[in-house]
């Protein structure tokens, strides 16, 4: 149903309806019959495909006709509210709440300022819709698309977030919004957010199934949800949801271990592969963790890896309803690989290094120079947006903001390690010039005195000594000295030894050429030798 193409009811962008007058989306419809004919059409088409279980049809509703209405007539209003079309849907329970849950998410997206009213009201949503889902003695008899069951996550958790940064804005609000928080402890809390997604992952048995693969054999109830793939997804997508919410939590070391189930390095099949958001949203996640964790290497490669997917498929982005999502994450891990990459140089894909170069040259040339206001700026943009999970104090005088208490948290944990880094950068580059050089003439070249300049080179052996992952769980790795330099101390004499590999260039130009044979014997017709 390409709702977009009735120009018998779409009249510059406004539906005539010739009972009920004009509708152009700014007012509320207050009852069924007020809504235009295109509308009902759509409601009604939209749920006996749901009820036929149709996930193409859906999927098609749910990328494009819904944005399609969207933009057309809802752009700055709420899509009509669920008492109004509950008779259009027979009062279905399951439409009605997979309905409000679009509702609600394009309110938070598209309507501002959001009320304290809504926020609940998308919250008590969730909770009953998940409930649906979790509280059965056998699967719920529906499919949707795995986009819907990705953005069905990824959403709670974002409302979750906003909420908690709402909630400790208090220098504005009226006493009737604090006394609406007041009266509502346990909305959106933490804990009952965090059980919601351990429910999925319980429920779906995911965590048996992922690491046993084919071998899988489930057994009695956790058995059977697995089995469909609604419980499946929601329990895989779940596990990115608890890494996402660990890590607004400040807990990376269990963000990681979080991961454990999913085999990251199956990077074609994997099912976060089948949802681009999620793809991102995990790597993201993942690499901000291995950085915050001092695994620098890891976090390269892991930024690197996603940056270079997002270029090779940016040409798709552009028809997703997502693409400034996904423009806006693209740009923060580039922020974040800049600063990786100046606590820990090394080799990029050229790709990458050129693009780097291009958007945060200047600014990596300043963070090397010891300017710590960058380091600041370029976390404070592309770090997770981190939330205080307990309720401020609302009966204080003066009311204040503690929104940003967290961000402030953990920036400053993180400038206290650029601080214990900052003459790294110069030591290195003066081991490097050298083979052997007396502790007390580097000492003098750096204007310290011989027991803080011992102390500064124990720092540089610790910081360069970093855990990398070769295989398996996330948060597993050996330890592996990542410095392009290695050196030792013998009574008062630094030895440097050069790690660095020479390129094997004769290889490189060998297998050119080799390639340059078979292309010429190809073209001649000729078999190759």
């Amino acid at each position: 149903m390409d709702v977009s193409a009735d120009d018998s009811l779409i009249v510059n962008n406004v539906v005539i309806d010739e009972e009920f007058g004009v509708f152009d989306g700014t007012q509320q419809p207050a009852s069924t019959e007020a809504l235009p004919d295109i509308l009902k059409h759509f409601i009604q088409y939209f749920r006996a495909r749901v009820n036929e279980k149709n996930v193409y049809d859906i999927h098609t509703i749910y990328e494009t006709s819904f944005n399609k209405l969207t933009d057309r007539f809802f752009k700055s209003a709420p899509w009509p509210s669920a008492e109004v079309i509950a008779p259009l849907v027979e009062n279905d329970t399951t439409f009605i709440l997979l309905y409000k849950e679009l509702y609600y998410r394009h309110i938070y997206s598209k309507v501002k300022p959001l009320t304290s009213e809504q926020r609940i009201g998308s919250w008590k949503n969730y909770c009953e819709l998940f409930d649906l889902f979790l509280n059965r003695p056998s699967p719920l008899e529906l499919e949707l698309p795995v986009q819907w069951l990705w953005d069905m996550i990824d959403e709670f958790i974002y409302q979750f977030q906003s909420f908690c940064q709402h909630r400790c804005k208090l220098k504005n609000k009226s006493r009737d919004d604090i006394q609406i928080l007041k009266d509502n402890p346990d909305v959106w809390d933490v804990r009952i957010v965090l059980r919601y997604l351990q429910s999925f992952v319980d429920k779906s048995d995911i965590v048996a199934r992922l690491k046993q693969g084919n071998e899988y054999v489930g057994a009695g109830q956790a058995g059977i949800f697995g089995d469909s793939t609604l419980y499946k997804m929601l329990g895989y997508f779940s596990i990115i949801g608890l890494v996402r919410v660990h890590c607004l939590l400040g807990d990376y070391y269990l963000a990681l271990k979080t991961l454990d189930p999913i085999d990251l390095t199956n990077k074609k099949s994997g099912l976060f592969t089948r949802v681009t958001a999620c793809h991102i949203t995990l790597y993201y996640y993942l690499g901000f963790c291995y950085l915050i964790v001092r695994r620098y290497a890891d976090a390269i490669r892991t930024f690197s890896h996603i940056l270079l997917y997002i270029s090779r498929t940016e040409h798709h982005h552009t028809r997703s309803y997502q693409h400034e999502q996904i423009v806006k994450k693209n740009e923060q891990m580039y922020a974040l690989l800049a600063v990786a990459l100046t606590l820990h140089p090394q080799r990029l894909d050229d790709n990458i290094r050129s693009r780097l170069k291009e958007k945060y040259g200047d600014k990596m040339l300043r963070m090397q120079r010891g300017d710590k206001s960058v380091y600041q700026e370029l976390f404070s943009y592309a770090c997770p947006k981190f939330v205080t999970p307990a309720a401020p104090r609302y009966d204080e005088v003066p009311l204040l903001n503690y929104s940003q208490e967290a961000l402030q948290l953990q920036l400053k944990l993180f400038m206290n390690e650029v601080n214990q880094q900052e003459l790294l950068p110069t030591i290195r580059s003066y081991l490097k010039l050298y083979t052997t050089i007396p502790i007390a003439k580097l000492a003098q070249f750096l204007e310290l005195d011989e027991d803080t300049f011992r102390t500064q080179l124990l720092c540089v052996k610790h910081k360069t000594n970093n855990l990398v992952w070769a295989e398996g769980a996330a948060h597993s790795g050996s330890s592996v000295a990542a410095a392009d330099i290695d050196f030792f101390i013998d009574n008062d004499m630094i030895h440097i030894a050069d790690t660095k590999i020479a390129r094997r260039y004769g290889d490189y130009f060998i297998r050119l050429i080799n390639k340059f044979d078979a292309i010429c014997n190809e073209l001649e017709g000729r078999p190759r030798r």
